[in-house]
Order: C-alpha cells, then structure tokens, then sequence
C-alpha cells in the first residue's frame, strides 16, 4: 500500500514547516503530523520569508507560518500559524484557484476565472493600492487590472509584485528598481491604478516578440520570451538590480523548458535537461563546486548531476537550491545556516548533495530559508501468520 506523507526542514522559526512548535532549525527533514489538506491532492508548494503556502487538486488554499503582515490570508491578527489552515474558500468567491505566489511577506492566488487576489504586506503599495489604512492586508483581497485584464501569473520580490497578464503585458506594483537605460526590446511606462503607482511592461514588437512567463528575485525579474519569427523560447530578459550580474541577460541555444530564480542568482532548465545558474554564488547557491566571496558568476555555468539523472523540477530558496528529479530524489546545495539542504548539518554546500528521505518524492518546494517535499513510501503488505 502507498503512503503519502509531507516532509519539511530547515528554519523553523516562524513555524512555518507546520510541525505545530516553532524553533530555530530543523536540519533534516521531518514528518508532518497534522494539516488541513490530503498530501496527495498537494499540487503546489510556494514559500516566503517564513510563510508557506499550499494548493490543492481541488484548488482550495492552506497556508502556515509568519503572519504579521497578514500574508496567510486568514483573517487572524495572530503572529504566527504552526499548523496548517485552510484559507476560507468564499474569500475566493468559492471559485477554484489555479496558481499561487509567495514573496517576502506577501501572497497572491489566481482563480480559474482569473481573477487576481493578494494579501499580506502593503508598505510599498506592492498590493497595488495606495489608501491609508492598507499597510497590511489580512484576508485575500481582489485587484482589478487596467481594462480587466486577465491575470496569467504573478511573481513577488523583496518589495515588488509583477502580473503577467493573458495578453502578454506586465504591471509591477511596489519597489523596483528598472536599469538605466532599460532592455531594447521592451516599452515600459508609468500608470497608475488605486492610486498607486504601476509600471506597464510590453513588448516593443508584439509581432516579433511575446512574454510568457516571469520570475522574481530580491530586486531583479527574469521574463521568458518567444521569438515569433523562429517559434523559438530562447530568449531571458532581465530587469532590476544587477549587483551579482542577476539581471545579465541571454540567448540560449535550445528553449528554456523552466526559470527559477533566488535572491540574487538565476537558473533555468533547458528542452535538453541541462541545467545552467548564474549570479551570486558566495554560499555555494550556484551549486558548481565552489564559493565566490568576492565576484559573482556572469554567464551561465551548468550544474553537474550524477549519471542517469534527469530533473523533474528546480526550485530556488533564497539563497539555496532543490532540485527534484524524474526518479523521486531530492538534491540540496547552497546555504545551509537552518539546515537548508536536509542534511543533518549547517555547512553551506557548494555542489548538489543527494537528501535521504524515506521514498519517492513527488513533489517540492521552497521558501526563504526552509524545503518542503511529498513523498511516497510502499508499505509492504503483511502476509498470513503461521499459528505457533
């Protein structure tokens, strides 16, 4: 018989690996006892800086950890949830979610419908209103786009929320900081929407070029891109800080299959398996063998696996990295001061390192400081007993 359990480790101190105690770490991963969901409906783990949240098949919302801005969507004034709940669905309207996002102190769900809601933090009007008395935000509230865009996916920072809507334009609400002079082939614009101030994003050739997908890290975003003319989905455009070369850009030579993005480093995944990062690597974040104190790593550099792996998915901590892959095993690398990487210590890890979990992992996720896996196990069947 299959048993599907949910694991968790690394910081603690928020309770946000719901393990129902807060405490300073966890270095390897440990067995959840209670939660408000069925760990195999999980279809989604998304972390903060000490919050996490999950999705199931059913598109219903369960949230755990930090809670002072109001970032569970619970409604509780409570500083901190060590258990999981699940968000009341007529917060939603009772319609289905379909994605989730996680920032610092700041949570975002779309519906099926597309609708956007988000929730947590306001202080730099990253909720995308400007009124006083909205600092904090503490249920799911929903956010109208210019012209009632739909909302295709969302992506948090440190003080940034970006909407990538269904017709391939981006708003950023919040901080950030777009580079001087900014990406050629992008018209970006000022607007405003509640009050508050927006920057409006879009291709400068929609005929040759269209955004869909983002991420975003600290102070930077990575945009996917399609060329239109070669069908091809080769091309990263950067935007924001570029202290660590996170906001280099490039063109790669096959399609990018995925992006993943930390603080201040970046990955992707391309239609051959291969995984390439750059950026900051002084915890060993890059997962190449070695640790940069000083300079960071400018183009992209290829994580090494062990023969016969292939990966399944890649999440990004914020300084550490995950990668599940398509045999069920977890690999941890990077920083390690709350037992990050699962294993059994503090160290920081220069290159990815198998985890030992008790099966077959299905599914993961990440937050700031802390890791989350689904993991199956086979219990043998008891056979007939022989009377003494």
């Amino acid at each position: 018989m299959d048993v599907v359990d949910v694991n968790a480790w690394g910081a603690n101190s928020h309770g946000q690996l719901g393990l129902g105690y807060e405490s300073e770490l966890c270095m390897s991963p440990q067995r959840l006892t209670k939660y408000s969901f069925v760990p195999h409906l999980v279809r989604c783990i998304r972390g903060g800086g000490g919050h996490v949240l999950i999705l199931d098949s059913n598109g219903r919302l369960h949230a755990c950890g930090w809670n002072n801005r109001g970032q569970l969507g619970l409604n509780s004034t409570e500083e901190c949830h060590n258990e999981f709940s699940m968000v009341p669905t007529e917060y939603f309207e009772e319609v289905p979610i379909e994605s989730i996002s996680c920032g610092w102190d700041i949570s975002g769900a779309i519906t099926v419908t597309k609708r956007l809601f988000v929730w947590g933090s306001n202080a730099f009007q990253q909720l995308g209103i400007c009124q006083r008395g909205f600092m904090a935000v503490r249920r799911p509230m929903p956010v109208r786009l210019p012209r009632d865009e739909a909302a295709q996916r969302i992506s948090f920072g440190l003080r940034h929320c970006a909407v990538l809507t269904h017709d391939h334009k981006i708003y950023i609400f919040g901080r950030l900081r777009i580079m001087d002079p900014p990406p050629i082939e992008l018209d970006i614009t000022a607007t405003s929407l509640h009050r508050a101030n927006v920057v409006k994003i879009q291709a400068h050739n929609p005929n040759e070029l269209r955004i869909v997908s983002l991420v975003s890290g600290q102070n930077h975003m990575l945009l996917k891109c399609i060329d239109l003319e070669a069908g091809s989905r080769r091309r990263i455009i950067a935007l924001g800080d570029n202290k660590f070369c996170q906001s280099n850009a490039f063109q790669f030579d096959e399609d990018v299959h995925q992006l993943a993005v930390g603080w201040t480093h970046n990955a992707v995944v391309l239609k051959s398996h291969s995984i390439l990062l750059w950026g900051r690597n002084c915890y060993g974040q890059l997962g190449i063998g070695g640790f940069s104190e000083q300079q960071a790593t400018p183009t992209p550099l290829r994580l090494q696996l062990e023969q016969g792996q292939s990966p399944a998915r890649l999440h990004m901590g914020a300084e550490h990295g995950l990668l599940r892959t398509t045999t069920g095993d977890i690999y941890t690398w990077g920083w390690n001061e709350h037992g990050n990487c699962g294993n059994n210590a503090t160290e920081n890890l220069s290159q990815p390192t198998l985890l030992k979990l008790p099966g077959f992992a299905k599914l993961a996720g990440t937050g700031a400081g802390f890791c989350y896996a689904i993991v199956e196990t086979v219990e043998e069947a008891m056979g007939p007993t022989t009377p003494l």
